[in-house]
């Protein structure tokens, strides 16, 4: 018999959906789910820059971007190169549950978190280079959520202790389409349909789970398509990553202040603040991108400071399960407090 303290911990990232479309005509198995445990009634809070790499980085390590490095989705290396696969470089949930003998699972439907997250080394980890061949030739960026959610589903079947799932299909629409386009409703119904069958794969012990689902930051829709151009105004001053609606703004040695003065002088900026000890992070304003020579191709984006709310639902029988959903229905919670409370639900 399993120990009555010792939890079974699944966490869901459904990437890209709003707090404000999880509700019983939308998304009906999440809303369920709701009512069972818990929801932050606003939602939760993303990382800024609120992207993929940086936000699932911090989701699995508990920390801000400036320790586990993750600080957007392309960085800048050591050799002052570009690095467009920054990966944590602290340990991850995944890898103390590991260290404590628990048997880990992560499926991603982009498998660049696995890179992102160290994932590889987990006990189960998809999908693999074979596994995406099978998709398609080429083999596609992303493989399909439906794909994923077998794997997740049988991950569950099988035992694992720690399971880990994030589903694209949902920023994939949203990012072509909108945030509320015919597609962008089609794919958020697959998600909700996904949730309702891993609730129903973990009913036979929901004395023993902790199930949470998230999601790793929201979106806006692209209203002016002529792009922020950061990147041009802080040309001899700094050097400019864009991540969307977010930037990461490296000072030239002394020219602090000409950073922070020319950025506030970029109409469609929002705003500029420290991320660690070399970088700012810049940000736009709702409906702006940053970018550089082209108008801006997609219908909507994420990374600023409008795009941190996100997903917070959890449920379960664990004791456990309790006095989070306590708290998250009083303040939204950081995308920090997960890997904490997941690591003392598995007995670690």
């Amino acid at each position: 018999m399993p120990s009555p303290h010792k939890a079974r911990v699944v966490i869901l990232v459904l990437d890209a959906l709003g707090p404000e479309f999880v509700d019983s005509e939308r998304m009906p198995w999440l809303s369920r789910l709701a009512e069972r445990g818990a929801a932050a009634p606003l939602g939760g809070l993303a990382e800024l820059v609120a992207s993929t790499g940086p936000c699932h980085a911090t989701l699995l390590t508990g920390l801000p971007l400036a320790s586990h490095g993750v600080l957007a989705n392309r960085v800048f290396g050591s050799d002052g190169a570009v690095d467009p696969d920054p990966r944590v470089c602290v340990p991850t949930l995944l890898d103390r549950a590991k260290v404590a003998g628990l048997r880990t699972a992560i499926a991603t439907s982009d498998p660049d978190i696995l890179n992102t997250v160290n994932g590889h080394s987990a006990d189960l980890a998809w999908p693999a280079a074979l596994d995406i061949s099978r998709f398609g030739v080429p083999p596609p960026k992303y493989v399909p959520d439906t794909a994923t959610a077998e794997i997740l589903i049988g991950a569950v079947r099988s035992g694992y202790d720690l399971v880990v799932g994030q589903l694209q299909g949902l920023d994939t629409a949203i990012h072509k389409h909108g945030i509320d386009a015919a597609e962008s409703r089609a794919a958020r119904a697959q998600l909700d349909e996904i949730v309702g069958g891993l609730t129903s794969a973990l009913a036979d012990r929901w004395n023993e789970t902790v199930f949470a689902v998230l999601s790793d930051h929201r979106a806006e829709d692209v209203i002016d398509p002529e792009p922020v151009r950061l990147a041009e105004a802080l040309s001899s001053v700094a050097d400019v990553l864009e991540d969307g609606s977010a930037a990461l703004v490296r000072p030239h040695e002394g020219k602090l202040a000409a950073v922070l003065a020319g950025t506030l002088a970029v109409a469609g900026t929002a705003g500029i603040c420290p991320l660690d000890d070399r970088h700012l992070v810049a940000w736009c304003e709702p409906g702006r991108v940053f970018g550089r020579d082209r108008e801006i191709a997609v219908a909507a984006m994420h990374g600023n400071l409008t795009t941190r709310p996100c997903v917070a639902v959890l449920a379960g029988g664990h004791p456990s399960a309790a006095a989070v959903a306590e708290t998250i229905r009083r303040a939204p919670p950081s995308l920090r407090v997960w890997a904490p409370f997941a690591a003392r639900a598995l007995g670690m």
